[in-house]
């Protein structure tokens, strides 16, 4: 039962995300409604913990979320993917500090959407290291302040909370990252650069500057590094993956329907049939690898202890794996669709799925990730690769 209540909740989601899916990406605007939904059929807080207020989702049901969203609009499952990731680091690591802990009862009662600022120029990419600091006022007011240039910050403007890394403290290396919790009303974001993307335009994702000032009981207590190799990492990678697939899925439908007309019509020849052929068995492997990886993902978030090194290969692999694969999935489709593929326009366009998949290989660079990976499998001497 509870199995159907959800998915008759999320295709509620995903019809009200297709219906403005084209103004969301032509407008390069958030999915207001589409987000609205989700708050109204308490899919916000689907990672939360019964304990919290939660539904309590497992990693599969999230995965099948992720899915069916991004068949209706790529930008609203992108968000609520990323959403999730960072709920699940407040929700998982609060450490029963009590500004964390009532941040993130509310977060779950209230629907509240969560964005994060993890990104800087000086960075390159890696979010593991931060130029910005936290700063401790010497009036001993308990507060702390940090201001932050940030790269990209998705769906910022609409957060009601945002989750922002930085150094411990002025004098510490940029590797000794904590997590802070901020409210929008204590942030002061400074729009710098414009959004115009090549897809995914609806997750609205901006560089900001931040400044805040916070209570100290607002900074999280396990070090970033901690919080996202238990926690961010691997369910934001495996959701992300989810988006990817429900995209991929959606782009075989539609050449799955091209070919039927085709062969009412007896055109077609035996190279569409074979990327037809080639798509629809990359789309089960990606799936059989999507299922496995939400198991592992699953134990890792059960057991409560830090991911192996192994544990992160698999991590990283998927992302790579997915990013790529469902891209290649959605050039097949479009070899088999042709015009109308290529269309913007029309029930058997895959331009806007192509678009929106296009950014899954740099969202966390895949050569950052594969470097990653090498050094992984190299201290894992012992391991038969």
């Amino acid at each position: 039962m509870r199995g159907e209540r959800l998915i008759s909740s999320v295709d509620a989601v995903a019809r009200t995300a297709d219906v403005h899916a084209r103004e969301v990406d032509t407008g390069a605007r958030l999915p207001v409604e589409a987000i609205s939904a989700l708050r109204e059929q308490n899919l916000l807080a689907a990672v939360a913990p019964r304990d919290l207020g939660g539904p309590g989702l497992s990693v599969q049901e999230l995965v099948t979320v992720a899915r069916r969203i991004a068949r209706g609009c790529a930008s609203t499952a992108m968000v609520w993917a990323m959403h999730q990731g960072q709920l699940a680091c407040l929700c998982r690591h609060h450490g029963g500090a009590p500004a964390l802990l009532d941040l993130a009862r509310i977060a779950v009662s209230d629907q509240w959407l969560i964005a994060s600022a993890t990104s800087e120029p000086a960075s390159g990419g890696d979010i593991r290291r931060s130029a910005a600091a936290v700063v401790a006022p010497s009036d001993g007011s308990g507060t702390v302040a940090l201001s932050k240039d940030a790269t990209t910050v998705s769906y910022g403007t609409a957060a009601d909370l945002l989750q922002v890394t930085a150094r411990r403290g002025p004098d510490v290396a940029a590797s000794d990252q904590v997590l802070v919790a901020v409210l929008r009303e204590q942030a002061t974001l400074e729009q710098r650069s414009t959004w115009s993307p090549l897809g995914m335009r609806g997750t609205n994702s901006p560089g900001f500057r931040l400044t805040a000032t916070v209570p100290e009981g607002q900074v999280f207590g396990d070090p970033f590094a901690d919080v996202a190799g238990a926690t961010m990492v691997p369910v934001t990678h495996t959701l992300w993956a989810g988006v990817w697939l429900g995209l991929a899925g959606e782009a075989v439908s539609r050449a799955v329907k091209v070919s039927r007309r085709r062969a009412a019509g007896r055109r077609g020849g035996d190279a569409v049939r074979q990327a037809l052929g080639e798509a629809r068995w990359r789309l089960a492997s990606l799936e059989a690898l999507l299922s496995d990886m939400a198991g592992r993902t699953q134990s890792l978030l059960d057991s409560g202890a830090q991911p192996t090194a192994g544990q992160s290969v698999h991590t990283n692999s998927l992302k790579v794996a997915a990013s790529e694969t469902a891209l290649e999935i959605a050039y097949l489709s479009l070899r088999v669709c042709g015009m109308a593929g290529y269309s913007e326009e029309g029930p058997f366009s895959v331009a806007r799925i192509i678009r929106d998949l296009s950014s899954a290989p740099i969202m966390i660079n895949n050569s950052q990730l594969l470097d990653s990976t090498a050094q992984m499998m190299l201290m894992e001497r012992q391991r038969n690769w």
